[in-house]
């Protein structure tokens, strides 16, 4: 079962690098034809077959444990359970595969627009089991018809993050989400068709009268191109893997820890880093919770097969901690006063320039892109400041 699984990541990991490739030839200026999309169609292809056979074994262990009444107690019972846990989280990390294709084709910014409720704030419901629904030939075939076009496309089911639509074509920075759907529409199918307009419109016109409950949303780009340690973070993960612990501060305030040898003390060790403020991230926490999305998958930002298998199947510890001290006095040096909040906020602070009164907050959501995709603090509290800036005079409350 082990090796099985192995050499199915290892063949996943490839067909990734071979999209990475083909990702890079088209924004070089090449027009995709059917066979230069052919790794786009076999690793969906690879998911299916994998996630549909972890399904089975679900379904397999649930009719085991409906037979011996599954809220027994029972050591045998507790067995099963977890057995059925481990293979949901399996059907979960394979999707992190299909959540990187998308991430590698289309605006990070712009997924995650897919992973919400078009009428509130919470995560979209995912679509549950892949085997066994019912459409699924016919989104198969739609996805098929567009690869023999030449156009980039990709399962939603196959991902964690989209979850509005049925296939995604990957033709430009924004997903173009289809609804696959024979015959008349029923209420939740009329729903997902509007909520798919909402988005759509958003899209195009960059803003929308409202979203989410939210009011009229419009989006921006950043000034400044993004900068992030994705290589610092996989450094760290290869050094540990020689030598049972890893450390690495790519600015200040921020570090990488990565530890592979038990016998290690993770807590002294993070002590020992003799941070003020410090909020640290169990990246491995993160992928057991499964709610990794709908940031850019480990999968994809780290490159190095090995070190990412050894993550996604729990042989490393890896935390990303940043001391808020660091970011408190970068923010007086421009002369910003800075108020820090809790968890139970929904921003991690808020930038007022005494002299004018002006304010904004930089959300949770966008901070925890640091951990997640091992952005760089400087640059958020850059582009923070950015948005501060373009205020033409002093507001209430403003968030992004």
């Amino acid at each position: 079962m082990i090796k099985k699984r192995r050499m199915s990541f290892e063949r996943a990991h490839g067909l990734l690098e071979e999209i990475r490739n083909l990702r890079a030839a088209m924004e070089a200026g090449a027009t995709p034809t059917p066979a230069m999309l052919r790794p786009l169609w076999l690793i969906q292809r690879l998911l299916v077959k994998e996630i549909t056979r972890a399904e089975r074994k679900i379904r397999r262990i649930k009719s085991i444990l409906r037979m011996t009444a599954e809220d027994d107690g029972s050591d045998r019972s507790i067995s099963l359970m977890t057995q059925v846990e481990a293979y949901r989280h399996l059907t979960y990390l394979w999707r992190s595969f299909g959540d990187a294709v998308a991430f590698l084709f289309m605006d990070k910014f712009a997924l995650r627009q897919a992973f919400y409720n078009t009428h509130n704030t919470n995560a979209k419901q995912d679509a549950g089991f892949l085997s066994g629904k019912a459409g699924i030939v016919g989104e198969w075939d739609e996805v098929e018809k567009w690869l023999r076009r030449g156009m980039p496309a990709l399962l939603a089911d196959l991902t964690n993050t989209i979850r509005h639509g049925d296939v995604c074509l990957m033709v430009g920075p924004d997903p173009v989400l289809i609804e696959v759907k024979l015959g008349e529409l029923d209420t939740r199918g009329r729903q997902q068709r509007d909520s798919i307009r909402q988005l759509m419109e958003f899209f195009e016109n960059d803003e929308i009268p409202s979203l989410r409950g939210l009011g009229k949303i419009r989006r921006t780009a950043h000034q400044s191109p993004e900068l992030g340690y994705a290589d610092v973070m996989e450094d760290t993960i290869i050094m540990a893997s020689r030598t049972g612990a890893a450390f690495k501060s790519p600015e200040p305030g921020l570090w990488y820890v990565v530890i592979t040898d038990g016998a290690i003390d993770v807590n002294a060790t993070l002590h020992g880093l003799g941070l003020g403020h410090p909020i640290a991230y169990s990246l491995n926490e993160v992928k057991i919770a499964r709610s990794w999305a709908p940031y850019s998958p480990l999968i994809l930002s780290i490159r190095d097969r090995e070190s990412s298998y050894r993550f996604m199947w729990g042989d490393v510890i890896v935390f990303v901690i940043y001391d808020l001290d660091e970011l408190v006095a970068a923010a007086a040096l421009r002369g910003l006063k800075t108020t820090l909040f809790s968890r139970e906020e929904d921003s991690v602070f808020e930038l007022i320039e005494p002299t004018t009164g002006r304010n904004i907050r930089l959300a949770w959501q966008m901070f925890d892109r640091l951990a997640f995709e091992f952005t760089s603090p400087g640059w958020l509290l850059a582009t923070t400041v950015e948005r501060l800036d373009s205020q033409g005079v002093p507001s209430a409350e403003t968030k992004y």
